[in-house]
């Protein structure tokens, strides 16, 4: 399957990079928007020209207006598919086999942590797509959300911390954004349910369940590995449900607006 890959949210030239010498992926050009003109760049010899008939992978946000390469568009003519990369990272992927498996019951409560190099308009962006995960994980719309955001690295807030709750009480606690200068991404989650917990640390070898005192190797992503899973899904037809992705936004909406007002903020239904 041929791939165009538009890279009009950012100049990010290592995750192209990454996209492009994916074996599993066959990029055949790139497309930089530009305010003059659209330009084609060619990513081999064959100089394939954009069309319906490609599909193509949008390294934007899935909300309008915000930021970040964290969350993807990918088009194929008219139908447009929001993929998140979140969700194809090692530490869901092993929580949602627990809780299809039935291994740890329903969920109770959510610990998410992702770090990554970012900039204050780059969160909004990064942000969205972790609530996907959180939200496809505990299964269930948010009811409030608070945060508070703080400057690691820049003037603006670039990391943030925010609580959400659900209904029957159910939390999950999730903080996101940029790690201190020259830091490597890192993930960790804890999801408790009803009748055990998983554990998963981005810098351990294995992910513990307690309950059956199982371990699990925990495969090292790559720092792109997540998108180009990501566009492989596309490529099979899989994308982010329109309605958790329509609740990632609006919980992302008052998540924001709560690092604004200082209080509990009601997401929108």
């Amino acid at each position: 399957m041929r791939l165009v890959l538009a890279a009009g949210a950012s100049d990010d030239a290592d995750l192209e990079k990454a996209l492009i010498d994916a074996p599993s992926l066959d990029i055949v050009g790139r497309q930089r928007p530009d305010a003059q003109a659209m330009v084609l760049a060619a990513a081999d010899a064959r100089g394939a020209a954009a069309s319906d008939g490609i599909p193509c992978a949008v390294f934007t946000s899935a909300v309008a207006g915000t930021a970040g390469l964290s969350t993807l568009q990918a088009k194929q003519g008219s139908r447009v598919s929001v993929l998140a990369p979140a969700l194809h990272r090692a530490p869901h992927r092993l929580l949602r086999a627990s809780l299809d498996t039935g291994r740890i019951g329903s969920p109770r409560f959510l610990r998410w942590t992702r770090w990554a190099p970012a900039g204050p308009d780059e969160l909004p962006g990064a942000l969205i797509d972790e609530l996907a995960a959180v939200l496809d994980l505990m299964g269930r719309p948010a009811l409030t959300a608070f945060a508070a955001g703080q400057a690691i690295g820049t003037d603006g807030p670039d990391y943030l911390t925010a609580i959400l709750t659900f209904e029957r009480g159910l939390t999950a606690v999730l903080d996101v954004g940029a790690v201190s200068s020259g830091g490597r991404p890192f993930d960790r989650a804890m999801l408790i349910g009803a009748n055990g917990s998983i554990h998963t640390d981005g810098r351990a070898s294995a992910a513990q369940r307690l309950g059956d005192s199982e371990s699990t190797p925990l495969d090292l992503d790559g720092p792109f590995a997540s998108h180009i899973r990501a566009v492989e899904a596309f490529t099979r037809g899989e994308s982010l449900n329109p309605a958790l992705a329509a609740q990632a936004a609006a919980v992302q909406d008052a998540v924001l607006a709560s690092m604004e007002s200082g209080r509990a903020e009601a997401i929108a239904t």
